[in-house]
């Protein structure tokens, strides 16, 4: 009994590992069928985008088969076409040679067929030839016409710009001519300047030294009439304190007739005496002011009261104001004032220069070529009005201008 317990037992144990066994061959052979499975599906995906690419393809071919036959059913046409042309020949031919009763005038036919034949393949050749050479004509006209307006636009532009150039050139000449006289001008105005402005320096330095003179003069003199007016005031104190009580001198109590004459200085009280010498020196010392600020000559910036040079410009027919800057405005002496100071334009009567006070002044600018004044069109320049230095505030006893200036 134990026996086969065990038996039975052992039995079981096997059945048991079979089992186990299969399962596993089992579980194998599902894990088998299932990638079996995957990649059937992937090659069913394959073989669909296959499928689709051959019926891509099938659809090009399609079209390009229905298009060779396309092709083909027109050369076959043709071919038709031939065939039956060169049949009829053949036949013709055959005919002719089937026939050995043929003349001579048969085989000309013949011979002028084949003429024909080959004139009609020339004359096709010549046409041709000649519609190409036509076009070829045609076309070549067409770009020798456009030539020809693009060539004339190009000569009348060519011409304009030429008449630009040359217009160009000659305006590029009457300013190079009017820069020339211009700066010729300045350099002449300059080289008049320059020697009327030595001139007018030997003039001035002469000027002071006799207006140094004279004042020296004016002061001896002043110091003379001063010292006497101090004996005077010394001797008249003397005798007012020498004279009685009762004979005093007029203080102003009792009405004064305006008719009666000026008092003499004797009869003048010690301190209206004094107002007077006080009055008197300072007269002295206003003409002796007037006297040097006319002694002085202006050479730039002029205004009015300016003392002034004139010097005649050949150049401009007129008398100018000798100015040290060049870069100034030019200033003509007014034709209308020329007799003030004893000035001409007339060669008989013209001097060099002249030396004067500026009165008045006028800004002008050239408004024609040809001027009085012999300045270019549109310059501006001062006209101004003078009168002779020593007219209103010349001293009575200072030398006259003419020893000053001998011309």
């Amino acid at each position: 009994a134990v026996v086969s317990t065990q038996s039975a037992h052992y039995g079981r144990g096997n059945e048991l590992d079979q089992v186990e066994k299969e399962r596993s061959t089992f579980q194998t052979l599902a894990s088998e069928k299932d990638t079996r499975i995957s990649n059937l599906k992937s090659d069913n995906e394959a073989f669909k985008l296959k499928e689709r690419g051959w019926n891509v393809e099938k659809k090009k071919l399609a079209t390009q088969i229905e298009e060779l036959q396309a092709q083909a059913a027109s050369q076959s046409k043709l071919l038709t076409e031939r065939e039956d042309s060169l049949k009829k020949i053949q036949r013709d031919i055959d005919l002719l040679n089937s026939d050995q009763t043929v003349n001579e005038q048969h085989r000309q036919q013949l011979t002028n067929l084949r003429q024909e034949i080959e004139q009609r393949k020339d004359k096709e050749k010549t046409f041709e030839l000649e519609k190409l050479r036509l076009d070829k004509d045609k076309l070549v006209q067409e770009i020798e016409t456009k030539a020809k307006l693009r060539h004339g636009e190009m000569e009348r532009t060519l011409d304009q710009v030429q008449d630009l150039n040359s217009k160009l050139e000659a305006n590029l000449v009457v300013l190079q001519n009017k820069q020339d006289s211009q700066t010729k001008e300045v350099e002449e105005e300059r080289e008049t300047t320059a020697m009327f402005k030595a001139e007018a320096e030997r003039d001035i330095k002469l000027q002071k030294q006799n207006a140094a003179m004279e004042l020296e003069e004016l002061k001896e003199q002043a110091g003379r009439r001063e010292a006497a007016f101090q004996e005077r005031i010394l001797a008249l104190q003397t005798e007012l304190q020498n004279r009685p009580s009762g004979s005093g001198v007029n203080t102003g109590d009792t009405a004064t007739d305006p008719a009666a004459p000026s008092p003499s200085p004797d009869q003048l009280a010690p301190s209206q005496l004094a107002v007077q010498l006080r009055d008197q020196a300072r007269e002295i010392e206003s003409l002796r002011t007037a006297r040097a600020r006319s002694l002085q000559i202006a050479v730039t910036q002029f205004q009015k009261g300016d003392t002034v040079f004139f010097y005649y410009d050949e150049t401009k027919s007129n008398y100018l104001v000798a100015n040290v800057s060049p870069n100034e405005y030019q200033y003509f002496l007014h034709p209308d004032n020329l007799g003030a100071l004893g000035l001409s334009l007339d060669p008989p009567g013209r001097k060099p220069w002249a030396i004067g006070v500026i009165k008045d002044k006028e800004f002008c600018q050239a408004r024609k070529v040809n001027n009085r004044f012999k300045v270019p069109e549109g310059r501006k320049f001062y006209r101004v009005y003078a009168q002779p230095r020593d007219s209103n505030n010349a001293p009575s006893n200072a030398p006259s201008n003419s020893a000053r200036n001998p011309d």
